[in-house]
């Protein structure tokens, strides 16, 4: 268990905070002391070997000010991050950085901002092991998948997100079913290696 602390990125983790309360199905309630007991155990059952107290759990939401600091344990972070999807602290942050539009400087190669595309616009990306699927612009960030091979999402299947970067995964936002249940408030495209191919579809 590293003991690694790191510079409080305050929006970043406020929006962490949200995705927690959200996947816990806390949403927009204060939480109370049972609430951080009961957020405890969910996030033991659903992130394997993983000790964080409910003590941990009020500081990080600032419940609990009495030690309250600058730095954040990175263990803690990384664990919190699994709790809602992402592989650790680090591929949070990535995904944040370009929902905020902070990191899109820090990349090189082929881009597609969702903002910059009109509606109807087809999108092709390719990602590892031989996966594919053709996407159509709905407009305000959205997404529908018209063709897919080999993946887990679906014909039909919605989801938003801000940009496809080549070599880059794609974190996408509130997967929905085309019968318009929820599926993943967030999923990864190509976590290892990340998409092979990003273009646009010239009808």
């Amino acid at each position: 268990m590293t003991k690694t602390s790191i510079p409080r990125n305050e929006k970043a983790l406020e929006e962490l905070r949200n995705r927690i309360k959200s996947a816990a199905g806390f949403n927009n309630k204060a939480l109370s002391p049972h609430d951080f007991k009961e957020l405890q155990l969910s996030i033991r059952v659903k992130v394997q070997n993983s000790s964080i107290t409910d003590k941990t759990l009020k500081r990080f939401f600032g419940y609990d000010r009495t030690n309250d600091n600058s730095l954040v344990r990175l263990y803690t972070l990384d664990v919190l991050s699994q709790y809602v999807g992402f592989e650790n602290w680090n591929a949070f942050l990535e995904h944040f950085k370009l929902l905020s539009g902070e990191g899109s400087g820090d990349f090189t190669g082929d881009k597609i901002c969702s903002n910059d595309l009109n509606i109807g616009e087809i999108i092709h990306i390719e990602w590892n092991p031989n996966r594919k699927s053709l996407l159509k612009y709905l407009g305000n960030l959205s997404f529908e998948i018209i063709e897919t091979e080999n993946s887990k999402w679906q014909v039909g299947d919605t989801f938003s997100c801000k940009h496809f970067i080549l070599g880059k995964p794609l974190y996408v936002d509130n997967l929905t079913g085309k019968n318009g249940i929820l599926k993943s408030k967030m999923f990864v495209v190509g976590g290892k290696g990340g998409l092979t191919v990003v273009m646009h579809v010239i009808s």
